[in-house]
């Protein structure tokens, strides 16, 4: 049954676009603790991984995390080890593949997602 809470909700979605292929998770191992997410190649979701000795560092996601901070659509959420759905958030944030050339090119369609997103409104 899906939750009602819509962090929780946004994961099990995330989750389940993952698992049909419609999900890329990409890093980028010399910019450490961001993941990118492109959802259905023009839909990019950004995390931080936060870790360190304080939790105030960015860290590669494999490492020890203190906390998660993800951005999409002017909405940011937090998780943190106690959440429900922390270990899998972990297992989708760590199967992004190392891909340097990828993770930049999510910034440029980034970039069009306001005008897809009017030009959809408008059905240009």
């Amino acid at each position: 049954m899906p939750s009602s809470e819509p962090q929780i909700r946004f994961l099990e979605l995330l989750h389940r676009l993952t698992d049909t292929g419609r999900a890329e998770w990409l890093q980028n191992y010399e910019d450490p603790g961001f993941v990118h997410c492109l959802v259905d190649g023009e839909d990019l979701i950004k995390f931080e991984c936060m870790g360190g000795e304080k939790g105030d560092e960015h860290v590669q996601p494999a490492q020890r995390l203190a906390g998660v901070v993800s951005h999409h659509c002017n909405t940011t959420y937090l998780w943190l080890p106690v959440a429900a759905d922390w270990e899998l958030l972990l297992r989708m944030l760590r199967s992004a593949k190392d891909d340097a050339k990828r993770f930049s090119a999510c910034r440029g369609i980034a970039r069009l997602a306001p005008v897809r997103v009017l030009e959809a409104r408008l059905k240009i």
